[in-house]
């Protein structure tokens, strides 16, 4: 562990590990030096499981799939199969229907990815001014309904 860290970067470090990484919570407790009741109480306070799942369904990792199955599906038209049936074309204009649906949606896993990049930025550029807004973050996070899509106006 770095030594020095404050608790608010020790938390911090924890929430990267605990989203980001498929590890206990008592290892992230070793990690970051602090007792598993403490990191239990900030993914409960913080919502990181919430944060977490909602990741496991981002837009990326929902992307890469529908164009994986899109692929398989059309790589046996361009091995030289014809398409079984109906099925495969009905399945076609549903992936490409999500994928564009998909790449036009913003959901509370792209504001985390953006939020992440911009305070890890931020932080080589500013620390103080970091220390200041990623609690910002992290409450505007916790405001969103994660289970609810939101429309964009």
């Amino acid at each position: 562990m770095k030594e020095g860290l404050s608790y608010d970067e020790r938390r911090e470090w924890a929430r990267s590990l605990y989203i980001k990484e498929d590890i206990s919570i008592r290892d992230i407790a070793l990690k970051v030096s602090a007792d598993e009741v403490i990191v239990r109480s900030w993914i409960q306070e913080g919502r990181w499981s919430e944060i977490k799942r909602s990741l496991l369904t981002s837009k990326a990792m929902q992307l890469d799939y529908f164009y994986r199955a899109l692929e398989s599906i059309t790589s046996r038209t361009v091995a030289g199969q014809a398409f079984d049936n109906l099925k495969d074309v009905d399945l076609i204009v549903k992936y490409t229907t999500a994928i564009k649906n998909l790449e036009s949606e913003t959901g509370i896993a792209s504001i985390v990815q953006v939020a992440e990049v911009f305070t890890t930025w931020l932080l080589r550029r500013d620390p103080e001014l970091s220390r200041k807004i990623t609690p910002q973050f992290d409450a505007f996070i916790r405001e969103q309904d994660v289970t609810q899509p939101k429309e964009i106006i």
